[in-house]
């Protein structure tokens, strides 16, 4: 009996060659992070597959790398594939804003490293240091002092602060009003943030060089599909929408003494600096966690569509336990989201501190679930709402923080009001800044309403 034929099998030609130096090469076919739910660190599972098929065939050819002709045109639509679908993913980690700025390896929920072309900052990550890595600051004016700044303006005495003086006519405006330059208006954001208590939670911040900026948000990512050697692959089709973030206006007044000015030492600008900033931070912070929405004002957590509404009876319900945190966190978790903080008003955590054993009357400890958790307090939760019959309920708010993103203008504008107040020897300081709220996946908050004493 004669031995069946061996398939026909033919060196890759000399045009062919790149295609196995690309499927070989670790930048085109690259291990991905594992996946989580932050956008950029997905887990493209139909790219995981394409890797699969080329490592099988390869396996298949050899030491001395010969395939068949089928082999090379299935090893060629692979690569392509691979090339494709890597694209993808390096889409949904871009971004451009107005000014051209590009993310290298970031995404909302950028984490440390550098800050050189990202769209986005992490705790602990300060706007000065984007400002300066990405060109939007003159080092010859990042030692300025924003009280001799202020001093200087309204008195119209520049001594000692010469380099404040040159710095002021960056901005200058002619209805009065003066826009503070570059690295005075960096510090003062990075003090609002630094004041706000989403920003302890962990939100991304977007520096908006711009007025508007859009950041691209991932949807659906497909999933995979088993198949037969040989066989065609089924696309996983990865769609995408985007998160836009529109700069609206903020304004806080602030009155000074003109003795203040006259008299002040560097250290008043402290004072002022701080006054401006736990101002801003608490409007933040409320319009983070409960904007209505309706114009200018931006929409919170609580009123954005997607979120999880829990509600406690028709007419609210007091804390007796841990119950409403565990489920509340356990809701996120169900959502494929992984919950990082909790906020809420002061009086909840006075409620949970009283909790008792029924036989000891020892204070309770919270659950192990909850012990990785900060619960952060913020009297910009009330707690005179109304459910039904009663008018003193308040709101848990559970989520993962990093999935709520802030976008601030990195200018603030100062409008001194000299005249509106000089009988009582006052100055008017209007500081004016821009900011916006979007919510990048909704399914990742959890607000609990009704919650009583």
């Amino acid at each position: 009996m004669t031995a069946p034929l061996a398939a026909p099998r033919v060196l890759v030609p000399e045009a062919e060659r790149d295609v196995l130096t690309i499927v070989r090469s670790k930048p085109k076919i690259s291990t991905l992070p594992k996946r989580t739910i932050k956008m950029t660190q997905y887990k493209f599972s139909a790219l995981d597959a394409v890797k699969a098929d080329i490592r099988r065939l390869l396996g298949e050819l050899g030491p001395e790398m010969k395939m068949t002709s089928e082999q090379c045109a299935e090893l060629k639509a692979l690569n392509f594939r691979a090339e494709e679908l890597a694209g993808l993913r390096a889409k949904a980690a871009g971004y451009e804003s107005g000014d051209g700025a590009r993310l290298d390896g970031g995404g909302y929920g950028a984490r440390s490293g550098g800050l050189k072309g990202a769209q986005t900052l992490a705790k602990g990550q300060r706007v000065t240091d984007w400002l300066k890595a990405n060109g939007h600051s003159d080092p010859q004016t990042e030692n300025l002092n924003f009280g001799r700044y202020m001093k200087g303006l309204v008195t119209g005495d520049w001594r000692g602060a010469e380099a404040e003086r040159k710095a002021m006519s960056e901005g200058t405006l002619t209805a009065g009003g003066h826009v503070v330059p570059t690295p005075l208006a960096s510090s003062l954001i990075d003090l609002v943030r630094n004041k706000m208590v989403v920003a302890q939670a962990g939100v991304t911040f977007v520096p908006m060089t711009t007025q508007t900026v859009k950041i691209p948000r991932l949807t659906g990512e497909g999933t995979p599909g088993w198949r037969n050697e040989n066989a065609l692959i089924t696309d996983a089709d990865l769609t995408f929408d985007a998160v836009t973030f529109t700069a609206r206006s903020l304004a806080r007044l602030v009155k000074l003494s003109r003795e203040l000015f006259e008299d002040a030492d560097p250290s008043a600008g402290d004072i002022i600096a701080h006054a401006f900033a736990a101002q801003l931070a608490l409007e933040l912070d409320r319009v983070a966690l409960r904007g209505t929405g309706t114009a200018p004002e931006p929409r919170g957590v609580l009123n954005q569509s997607g979120i999880t509404t829990t509600t406690h009876g028709a007419n609210g319900a007091a804390i007796a336990n841990y119950d409403f945190h565990l489920d509340a966190v356990g809701t996120v978790r169900n959502n494929n989201f992984e919950p990082n903080a909790q906020i809420q008003a002061p009086r909840t955590e006075t409620s949970l501190s009283k909790l008792k054993e029924a036989t000891t009357n020892a204070y309770l400890i919270p659950p192990a679930a909850l012990a990785a958790i900060p619960r952060l307090n913020t009297k910009q939760v009330p707690t005179n709402l109304t459910v039904g019959t009663s008018t003193d309920c308040s709101e848990v708010y559970t989520g993962q923080w990093d999935m709520l993103g802030i976008g601030l203008r990195t200018g603030v504008e100062l409008e001194f009001l000299t005249e509106r107040y000089a009988d009582n020897l006052q100055i008017g300081v209007l500081a004016h800044l821009r900011a916006d709220v979007q919510v990048f996946h909704p399914e990742a908050f959890v607000v609990d309403t009704g919650v009583r004493a």
